[in-house]
């Protein structure tokens, strides 16, 4: 009937602030939800059993206590923004790589400055200390997302990618005047076949990447982070490697086949 005023829903809202602190401080035992969220124990155990049963959280793999997001929160915001090719097009294929390794993965573009990260798992896997990485970037020659973006590009753009770099007053950068650092880094890169990053962006935390090509120029790369304490970036390659490279197939097949906005965007890049 219009003009009739209808009462809120609690039981919505106290799930929604759940799912906000769970965003907001990643993977919580029952009883610090009930301490930031203001509900009492049984409330939570209620409301994360319906969260669970419709897919937007599960208990954790370190410990059946942690509760954790799933990328079933991500429908959530599906019409908010069409327009970006990672986050219609890297954000599921993400999600699905996290259920097959765990360990939290970034989706970064070169930016003009270095490595922007657009889409992360990081809030959504349970071996992450770090939950807010979109919007952070990484230097190009020292972090694995980097360096697999520019080793595996080609001549004409690491040049114009180098000239960049060596006009920064980035302490970060400086490597890029060392030209014979520079050609090592490339040639032990692509022999390897991916590239690594061990203590560089973060003590205790090393990383492996491989780049993503869109008709032969490379337009991003796809990592894979975990500690320095509990595995080698070879040991990780051996481990999850062919895993990473389903899923840059998988995002390289879905950009030749994406719409024709996006194919736009991947075009007018120029690097």
């Amino acid at each position: 009937m219009d003009g009739e005023v209808y009462k809120p829903v609690r039981a919505l809202s106290r799930g929604l602030t759940l799912l906000q602190v769970l965003n907001r401080e990643g993977p919580l035992p029952v009883q610090e939800l009930a301490r930031l969220s203001g509900l009492n124990r049984t409330t939570v155990y209620r409301l994360l059993e319906t969260l669970e049963q419709d897919g937007f959280v599960q208990s954790g793999a370190l410990s059946s206590s942690l509760w954790h997001l799933t990328m079933e929160v991500k429908s959530l915001s599906e019409g908010y923004d069409h327009r970006d090719w990672v986050t219609q097009l890297g954000a599921p294929v993400l999600g699905r790589l996290l259920k097959k390794v765990v360990w939290p993965t970034d989706l970064a573009a070169f930016d003009g400055k270095g490595m922007l990260i657009r889409e992360t798992t990081h809030k959504f896997s349970p071996l992450s200390n770090h939950r807010s990485m979109v919007g952070v970037r990484w230097p190009v020659l020292s972090s694995s997302l980097g360096r697999a973006f520019f080793c595996f590009s080609n001549e004409k753009t690491r040049a114009s990618i180098l000239r960049v770099l060596r006009a920064s007053d980035d302490p970060g950068d400086r490597m890029a005047r060392d030209q014979t650092h520079v050609d090592n880094l490339v040639r032990i890169t692509r022999e390897r076949g991916y590239s690594q990053s061990i203590d560089e962006t973060a003590q205790g935390i090393s990383s492996i990447a491989r780049p993503v090509f869109y008709r032969g120029q490379v337009v991003a790369s796809i990592n894979m982070v975990f500690f320095s304490s509990a595995l080698s970036p070879k040991v990780a390659a051996d481990k999850h490697l062919s895993d990473i490279n389903d899923a840059v197939a998988e995002l390289e097949g879905s950009l030749l086949n994406s719409s024709d906005i996006f194919k736009q965007q991947l075009e007018d890049k120029a690097y």
